[in-house]
């Protein structure tokens, strides 16, 4: 079961990391920080201890140079009585820690530990937080309590000792072939199948599930109620993993039109930034996108017409674009990460997306809320660009250009 709780945690702290931007650590210990973007980062560990019960807890700290104590990066909200530390607060590290941080060296990874604590019996697992250039910039850490986990288990072997001495009974009164189809094959069978367990993604979960079902174990009582109780275990287990699935792509959509929010695109952001860093040639290319008089649209036909409007735009952009990351980062502003087919074709789509507004906006037999009209900007990665940010600048310059255009054209209103 430590084994099963490592893995599970190994995989939360993956998921939790991706939610902390590393890169800005340093800021957020010198007081030079964006509060929304920290503020938002807490609040999405904050649901790792409300989606999965046995988070007792999650935080980050930066080692101080005392080679003892930690500074605080974050600390998950939690239903205990403590209070979550903040940022800047000072954290005393265990001493099992620091004896392994001495061992292995800061920034390494730690083992799994355990030790007895006031909270309980708490099992410790951690994972290194590396910025995008590989420094070490602080520890995310992971508690679970283990308390009632041992003594079930306690109690558990109790009964199994028990069964064992009463089978010891039973093999001088049935004989060895009966005791091996009622208890040995099949807790061998359990042992097996638990042997195979994978932790990775919702589908290894899956997988653990449907083979502890398909061993379809009818024996005694105590065996029984054994492979009950870890059917029980995968089941919640898939749960919890779906429910925290959803309510994370739920955070990054956005509701009117159902791509991706400017949240997503902050993520996104940080992928293509890695892309940079670790490519000789990325290939990688962006449009943006800003919706034209929608004011027009809003004051002469109400809200719900300009809505209607956004969202027609918006699909426009999504039937051209069908393999690439589609992003609405403002009211009336799109951003399009092109990938696959989209990027190889690049070119040609930009065009494409600018006829297809041509000839939605001439349409005049259409309502004026379907005369669906937007600026585009494309721009996609060169050899002295240092980061995303250089690319966007140029598709928004570009973009704005193209507004220009439409407004001396057709004026500002329809």
């Amino acid at each position: 079961m430590k084994e099963t709780y490592i893995e599970h945690g190994e995989e939360i702290l993956n998921l939790a990391a991706e939610d902390i931007v590393i890169d800005h650590i340093p800021d957020y210990l010198n007081g030079n920080y964006d509060i929304a973007e920290y503020e938002k980062t807490a609040k999405k560990l904050d649901l790792y201890p409300r989606y999965f019960d046995e988070v007792f807890y999650l935080y980050a700290y930066h080692l101080n140079d005392d080679g003892v104590n930690a500074t605080y990066l974050f600390d998950a909200q939690v239903n205990h009585d403590d209070e979550a530390s903040q940022l800047g607060e000072n954290y005393e590290i265990e001493e099992d820690i620091l004896a392994q941080i001495a061992n292995h060296g800061a920034g390494e990874p730690l083992d799994a530990v355990t030790d007895n604590t006031k909270w309980g019996y708490l099992l410790t697992v951690s994972k290194p937080l590396l910025d995008s250039k590989g420094n070490f910039q602080g520890y995310l850490l992971i508690d679970f309590d283990l308390t009632k986990v041992r003594n079930d288990n306690r109690a558990f072997f109790l009964r199994l000792f028990g069964i064992a001495f009463a089978n010891m009974l039973v093999v001088f009164a049935l004989g060895m072939q009966a005791v091996a189809v009622r208890i040995t094959n099949p807790i061998e069978k359990i042992f097996l199948c638990l042997s195979k367990f994978r932790y990775a993604t919702i589908k290894d979960r899956e997988e653990n599930l449907r083979s502890l079902q398909d061993l379809k174990i009818h024996t005694n009582h105590e065996i029984q109620s054994l492979y009950e109780t870890l059917i029980s275990s995968a089941e919640s287990n898939l749960r919890y993993m779906s429910e925290y699935k959803t309510v994370s792509e739920k955070a990054h959509t956005d509701v009117m039109t159902g791509v991706k929010n400017k949240a997503a695109f902050e993520e996104m952001a940080m992928v293509l930034l890695e892309k940079i860093d670790n490519e000789e040639s990325p290939e990688i290319a962006i449009i943006m996108a800003d919706v034209n008089n929608l004011k027009y649209v809003n004051d002469q036909f109400g809200h719900k017409a300009g809505d209607e409007y956004i969202i027609g735009c918006c699909k426009v952009i999504s039937d051209l674009c069908k393999e690439s990351h589609i992003f609405r980062i403002g009211g009336d502003e799109f951003v399009v990460v092109l990938e696959g087919n989209d990027y190889t074709n690049r070119k040609y789509l930009y065009e494409m997306l600018k006829s297809q507004f041509i000839d939605t906006f001439i349409d005049d037999t259409k309502d004026p809320w379907q005369r669906y009209s937007v600026s585009l900007g494309f721009a996609e990665y060169q050899a002295s660009d240092t980061g995303i940010t250089d690319v966007m600048k140029r598709a928004d310059e570009a973009m704005y250009k193209e507004k220009e255009i439409f407004k001396k054209t057709y004026g500002s209103y329809r």
